[in-house]
């Protein structure tokens, strides 16, 4: 039985059985940094989940450089006071890279919460 995209336990699941494969089979790594639509397809498959059309699928290789090359924002909620805006609250696909503990740099702020759950900010490195 397949998994439904609307469940996150059945999300986490099968991106575990997604990272897995991504690990043991050199040739879907490489498909998958390739191209988001095999990335997609292949997250699919390999999760045994339906995911809609438009949930984009991006993999990017564990290398500073790499990862340099994908930005992903969450933009604040209109209204947001602009003075002394934080990027890392709404710069979900960061991955710190000045050193930066992503405990600590979630707990100095003392702006207004950007309305993203701190365990999605957290969990990305």
């Amino acid at each position: 039985m397949a998994r439904t995209w609307k469940s996150k336990k059945d999300r986490r699941e099968a991106a575990v059985a997604f990272l897995q494969q991504t690990v043991t089979d050199p040739d879907i790594r490489s498909s998958v940094l390739k191209d988001r639509k095999a990335a997609h397809q292949l997250f699919e498959k390999a999760g045994d989940i339906n995911i809609p059309d438009d949930v984009e699928v991006i993999c990017v290789g564990p290398s500073t450089q790499e990862r340099d090359r994908l930005v992903v924002f969450v933009l604040p909620p209109e209204g947001t006071p602009t003075e002394h805006l934080d990027a890392f609250k709404y710069w979900i696909g960061t991955w710190y890279p000045y050193g930066m503990d992503t405990m600590k740099v979630s707990a100095s702020h003392d702006q207004t919460s950007s309305g993203i759950p701190e365990s999605t900010l957290q969990s990305r490195s």
